[in-house]
């Protein structure tokens, strides 16, 4: 039995930086949810089973702490990739590894979430 896809959760207000992201995670052979707000990405974290995630600190509805607490308990690995000040993401109680400063290569984002998770089918392809 071929084991089910893993599916990347990113959470991202900009447009071109959503498809630019959802495109590397494709490219490294993930199934690709986005949104667009914490609402959204909550509602997506009940209704999908979510194997990573990457998200912009700021996004529609404010910052994405809840989302990462969720990911945190849940063992998900995340990535946060903003443009918003290093330490304002800190203070939020984001350790400074899982941060990533936009301009970034979501291919390599997607390098470290896989180094993350050393069973992860997308080893291979990154």
């Amino acid at each position: 039995m071929k084991p089910e896809p893993e599916t990347v959760l990113i959470v991202e207000d900009d447009a071109f930086i959503s498809m630019d992201a959802a495109d590397s995670v494709a490219r490294a052979g993930a199934n690709v949810v986005t949104t667009e707000t914490v609402s959204d990405a909550l509602h997506c974290l009940e209704a999908n089973r979510i194997t990573a995630a990457i998200l912009d600190f700021q996004v529609l509805d404010g910052n994405v702490g809840p989302v990462v607490e969720r990911l945190k308990r849940s063992g998900i690995p995340y990535r946060v990739v903003s443009g918003s000040p290093v330490q304002e993401i800190i203070s939020r109680g984001i350790p400074a590894d899982r941060i990533v400063s936009k301009p970034a290569d979501y291919l390599k984002v997607m390098a470290q979430l896989v180094r993350d998770r050393p069973w992860s089918s997308l080893r291979a392809n990154l």
